[in-house]
This record gives structure tokens, C-alpha cells and sequence, in this order.
């Protein structure tokens, strides 16, 4: 199922509520069925418009992905960026947003702020006005952000038939010279003495064998004494500055 739908699906239900909150907003003032629906809708409402906007963040991620992978015409990613820059979509869901919390904010302005009633009545109708066209400009930009991944998807599909990937760049191999290798093997050769001294012993030094510490140092020392005879050489055994013939 589309997101379109999904949308058209909740709005069905955000509209009838946002105008029940205002007629019992209106008739019965700030009785107990108007706050609980009020407080339904609000959330509701909220919920929808952030819906929209996550979709459209998910998009950019997914088309910003497979650009990555494809060799995909960057106007599709311009494109959808028209919707953040230029299109009303995205400002008309935070400032819907944004009215739905304010109204709900001065419900209570009269009980802890002394505020007149029909500030919040005023507010509360411009609110139910301005979601109302919100979610008619958020079901056109939601309709035109389908068509983009829909075109999207086709070009995507066609690429892979003509079998047109970018080939990914592993990148060049960690390589140690011979000196590196036995630098990494001296100290590696320590680490038994230092797990035994420090976990099974609990830092209890004097428990360390001299036969153990012994045999340790030996065989760093022949470690650290082959690096230093080995220094120079690339890793294939070459001289490092030996230019191939």
C-alpha cells in the first residue's frame, strides 16, 4: 500500500475530529467530552503531520542511496529536494503542527493565566481552518513525492536489466612491511603475561613466573631485534625503494 493512502486514510479520520472538537469547544465550552476529544485529536493530528514529514526524510535517504549504488541522474535527489526548499508541504505540517500544541496550551491559559475563553476559541478555530488546508497541500505533496520514487523505482529497474551497477572501489589492502610485522609480533608476544597478571591474577605481580617472564622477554626480544634487520623492506620483500624493472 502507498503512503498516499496511508494518509488519505488517517486524514478521514483527523477531519471529522478536528471539527467535533470545535462544535463541543463552541457548545459546551471547556466540559470534560471536549477535552478528552481534544486531546485525541491533537494527537492524532500531530501523529499525521509528522507521518508526512518522515516520509519525505526516508526518501531522501533511500534516493541518496541508491545513487550511491547506481549510476542514477542526480536531479531525481534536486527534485526532491524542491519539496524542503519551495514547496509548502513541509512548512504547512510544522505550522499546523505547531497551532495544534498552542491551542492546546491556552486551553488551560484561563485556569493559570486568567485568560479569556474566546482567546483560545479563536485560536482553536483558526487551528481546525489551517489543518484543514494543510492536509489538502500535504495529500498533493505526498501524491508528487510518490511519482518521484515511482519514476525512481523504473529508472532503477532498468539499470538493473542493462546491468549498469557502479562497481564499488574496495580500496587498497592494509599491508605491513616485515619490520611492521615483527614490531606487531613483539608486543603481541606480551599480551599472555598481561592477561595473566592482570585478570587471572588480579594484579598480583609477584605470582608471575620468572620462567614465563623469561621466556616472554626471549622471544619479544628476537621479535624487535628481526624488525630492526628487516627495516626497510616492502611487504613483498623488496627494498622499499627498489623500482620495479
Amino acid at each position: 500500500m502507498r503512503m498516499v493512502s496511508y494518509f488519505s486514510g488517517l486524514a478521514l479520520l483527523v477531519v471529522p475530529a478536528l471539527l467535533a472538537t470545535a462544535v463541543t469547544g463552541i457548545w459546551l465550552g471547556g466540559a470534560g467530552p471536549h477535552l478528552a476529544l481534544g486531546l485525541f485529536t491533537a494527537a492524532l493530528t500531530v501523529a499525521v503531520h509528522s507521518l508526512m514529514i518522515l516520509f519525505m526524510i526516508i526518501t531522501g535517504r533511500v534516493l541518496r542511496a541508491a545513487m550511491q549504488s547506481r549510476v542514477l541522474d542526480p536531479t531525481y535527489l534536486s527534485e526532491l529536494n524542491e519539496f524542503f526548499a519551495r514547496k509548502p508541504g513541509y512548512p504547512a505540517a510544522l505550522l499546523a503542527a505547531l497551532l495544534i500544541v498552542a491551542t492546546g496550551v491556552l486551553g488551560y491559559g484561563q485556569r493559570g493565566f486568567g485568560l479569556p475563553g474566546e482567546v483560545h476559541m479563536l485560536v482553536g478555530l483558526t487551528t481546525v481552518l489551517v489543518n484543514l488546508w494543510t492536509l489538502g497541500v500535504e495529500f498533493k505533496t505526498l501524491r508528487e513525492n510518490q511519482m518521484l520514487l515511482d519514476r525512481t523505482a523504473a529508472e532503477l529497474d532498468r539499470l538493473d536489466a542493462e546491468q549498469q551497477e557502479r562497481p564499488l572501489d574496495p580500496g587498497e589492502p592494509m599491508r605491513f612491511s616485515p619490520s611492521g610485522r615483527w614490531l606487531l609480533a613483539g608486543v603481541a608476544s606480551w599480551a599472555p603475561l598481561a592477561y595473566w597478571a592482570l585478570v587471572v591474577w588480579k594484579g598480583s605481580l609477584d605470582q608471575v613466573s620468572p620462567v614465563f617472564l623469561a621466556g616472554t622477554a626471549l622471544v619479544s626480544a628476537f621479535c624487535f631485534v628481526s624488525a630492526w634487520l628487516t627495516r626497510g623492506l616492502a611487504s613483498g620483500g623488496e627494498p622499499a625503494n627498489s623500482e620495479a624493472r
